[in-house]
């Protein structure tokens, strides 16, 4: 891949480190990752001690989804400097991507004991405690990231999602709101709230905020699986199953979303596709249930236990649906 920098008047041969480093930057900035990542690359050619390299070129692998590189890339880093918090933190998150949340833990752990006060890995441990379903701890956690910087949109979407499934609803509720009177479009904290509110029942409130939400990004198709949810809720069937038929030309592998299209429509009468919505439903639970315990007795191979207990219970989740 041919990447330009910065500095046009110099030949390739004549680029530092430093040149490829910062074009990487901009590259980056634009949202143009293969381009960073060649860039980056030059760098370490250039210096193959280049800190900040090995970590933005992680950086711009984790946007390309090979979070596998992403790791190895700031353990390069780390390599060089043991105490790099950049190195660890992004480490950290491609962890969380796969679903390695003990591992995310730790790194955790090793940023705090460097840093005290980073609230981005008091954050990250708490989402990786509230996937191994430790939801007071995940508590904590938020709430020290947030004492740091008070005004951390993902700690306080995050402290909410705890609060849930703690059944602490009208925490969560507040918890979301706060979130969104720094910034009233933050989508995850829009769609957490209508998820809370749906959950206790209040259907309109919930609605008004799905609409909001679809209003924003019209091809969100979880918004519309869940106003077509809440729709369902209030009896209102009808507009139901057209809510969930833009969810499922959007996202047809909601097994969620069928379930519900099913019970829409045998309460309208419509038994042929009531059936058919159901048939679709349970297709794809068998095909999920399937991979799920492949991918948990590979997790318990491998040594890893609590993930393998965690996506094991997934799998019992999809059964008792």
């Amino acid at each position: 891949m041919t990447v330009a920098t910065e500095s046009p008047d110099k030949t390739a041969t004549e680029r530092t480190a430093q040149d490829w480093y910062r074009a990487g930057i901009v590259f980056a900035r634009e949202g143009r990752n293969e381009d960073a990542l060649s860039a980056f690359d030059a760098a370490l050619a250039a210096d193959p001690n280049l800190v900040p390299a090995w970590v933005a070129r992680g950086f711009a692998l984790g946007k390309l989804g090979k979070y596998e590189d992403e790791i190895a890339s700031c353990d390069q880093a780390l390599g060089i400097d043991p105490a790099c918090i950049d190195a660890l933190n992004a480490k950290a998150f491609a962890l969380g991507k796969l679903a390695r949340f003990n591992e995310k833990v730790a790194c955790c752990e090793q940023v705090l004991a460097l840093d005290p006060d980073n609230a981005v890995a008091w954050n990250n441990q708490g989402v990786a405690l509230g996937m191994l379903g430790r939801y007071e701890e995940e508590l904590r956690c938020c709430e020290k990231a947030l004492k740091i910087h008070p005004r951390y949109l993902s700690a306080w979407v995050n402290k909410a999602y705890a609060l849930g499934k703690l059944g602490r609803a009208d925490e969560e509720i507040a918890s979301y709101e706060r979130a969104l009177r720094i910034y009233p479009y933050y989508i995850a904290a829009l769609f957490g709230k209508g998820v809370a509110l749906a959950r206790i029942r209040r259907n309109r409130e919930a609605l008004s905020v799905f609409d909001k939400i679809i209003e924003l990004e019209p091809d969100h198709a979880k918004a519309f699986y869940r106003r077509g949810l809440s729709l369902s809720g209030l009896g209102r069937h009808e507009e139901s199953v057209v809510s969930l038929e833009r969810a499922l030309a959007l996202d047809p592998a909601n097994a969620d979303a069928w379930v519900v299209l099913s019970n829409s429509c045998f309460m309208l009468g419509r038994l042929d596709e009531s059936a058919k919505a159901f048939d679709e439903a349970y297709y794809i639970d068998a095909r999920d249930v399937r991979e799920g315990i492949v991918k948990s007795m590979s997790l318990l191979k491998s040594g890893r236990f609590d993930d393998a207990v965690s996506s094991f219970s997934s799998v019992f989740g999809i059964l008792l649906r």
